[in-house]
């Protein structure tokens, strides 16, 4: 059985899939049309945390097959904020792991829907470490890139994930909700093209409950690879540091941070590996938010709309070289049939976009929002790889060889349908 193809580089406005995509953001214009005009009170929220660091030692996941990891420098957690309104409510759970693998997702969501949790949406994202735990992921790919899949950790994991909510979902009050961005490129570089552009920014929104507690959710661009790959550690690497940080000042009660756009980006670090560099490169991208929380604004909303559309894909298209690729039917072998979404929630003023991959910052740009703020996720429970510009799809950089998985024009079709999503979601009104 022949086991490449050319590669096909028709335009995707041509594709099926992209008129079924078109169909998804049509179903969802009518949906957010009927529902508005309903009354809406103030949001509420809450939050908490539960380590979800395994009782033994695992697989680590990052950087390939490395073996089980020998010591735990900081424990894995994994932190929810739980918004609710009259017809909302939105569990945003960030997991200290490389990525929330599908299997993984419809192990919480199968669970949350079991226990009857009084939650309707799930929004998934992780911090990115290359030095977390693996064994969530089945079959042969899950094997091979993971660890295999691990159901009593799994189980562990599901089950601090349920206390989460329900904890954070018990602590909701009436909410001030604000947001800031804060410049801090000296800490951020392109790793896909020397001197390349960046995005810069530390994303935070600022929650404040009637009674006096802050939450922090915070996002960055730098991928979390401070740690050196030969390190043998369990650490959710510089995000772990940087929430220790936030949340030693007396004005933050809790912090969680999810990866922004971080393909094509890494950390900047100099040297060799110390942890000691480590805490001082979150010092630093802490150092600008910890000198101006206090005057972010902050004010009441009564807006919470949650949504997700599928994002339907052509054939993958794992490049061997310029011209060839894997067949679909051997991806799909190793890899199982993906089923990725666009996912959003909208609190006030505020976006959240979720996206199923290494959403490359050098994309950020190109996103429009209209008066929205937004801020983009990555790991949103599905995975397609990396997601880079389409002037770059020729690199032969592992980003755009070996994890550029559906072809040459995946950086524009999914820009483009972000960007439909978020017109139609800072649009709507409910």
């Amino acid at each position: 059985m022949i086991s490449i193809a050319p590669i096909d580089d028709s335009p995707y406005q041509e594709q099926a899939y992209y008129k079924a995509t078109l169909g998804a953001l049509d179903s969802l214009k009518n949906a957010l049309a009927s529902s508005e005009g309903t009354q809406a009170d103030t949001v509420q929220a809450g939050w908490s945390a539960k380590n979800i660091t395994p009782r033994e030692p695992v697989s680590l996941m990052g950087y390939g097959w490395k073996g089980e990891y020998e010591r735990v420098h900081d424990s894995l957690h994994v932190r929810a904020v739980v918004f609710s309104s009259q017809q909302e409510t939105v569990a945003w759970l960030t997991y200290e792991l490389m990525i929330v693998h599908p299997d993984l997702a419809d192990a919480i969501r199968y669970a949350v829907d079991t226990a009857q949790f009084p939650v309707q949406h799930l929004y998934f994202t992780a911090v990115h470490t290359h030095n977390g735990f693996g064994e969530w992921a089945r079959g042969f790919g899950g094997k091979l890139t993971a660890g295999g899949y691990n159901s009593a950790l799994v189980d562990y994991i599901v089950k601090q994930t349920l206390d989460a909510i329900q904890e954070a979902y018990a602590s909701r009050s009436p909410v001030k909700v604000g947001y800031e961005a804060f410049a801090v490129p000296e800490l951020v570089r392109n790793r896909l093209v020397k001197g390349g552009e960046i995005d810069p920014y530390l994303r935070v929104i600022k929650l404040e409950q009637e009674g006096g507690n802050t939450a922090l959710i915070c996002t960055y661009a730098a991928h979390a690879t401070f740690l050196n790959s030969k390190r043998m550690d369990l650490s959710a690497d510089y995000p772990s540091a940087l929430v220790e940080i936030l949340e030693q000042n007396t004005a933050i009660d809790f912090v969680a941070y999810a990866a922004g756009a971080v393909g094509s980006h890494s950390p900047i670090r100099k040297g060799e590996f110390t942890y000691e560099k480590m805490h001082a490169y979150a010092q630093q991208l802490a150092q600008p938010l910890i000198q101006n929380v206090d005057s972010i604004e902050t004010e009441f909303t009564a807006q919470l709309i949650y949504a997700d559309i599928p994002f339907h894909l052509g054939k993958p298209q794992l490049k061997l070289n310029d011209n060839w690729s894997v067949r679909s039917w051997l991806f799909n072998a190793v890899l199982g049939e993906l089923y990725p979404q666009i996912s959003g929630i909208k609190l006030g003023n505020i976006l959240m976009m979720g996206t199923p991959a290494d959403y490359s910052g050098m994309l950020y740009e190109q996103l429009s929002a209209e008066e929205a703020q937004l801020i983009v996720t990555s790991f949103n429970g599905s995975y397609i790889g990396y997601v880079i510009p389409d002037s770059h799809y020729g690199e032969k950089h592992r980003e755009a060889r070996e994890m550029n998985w559906f072809g040459p024009y995946t950086g524009s079709y999914m820009t483009e349908v972000m960007n439909r999503f978020s017109q139609l979601m800072t649009e709507a009104t409910r």
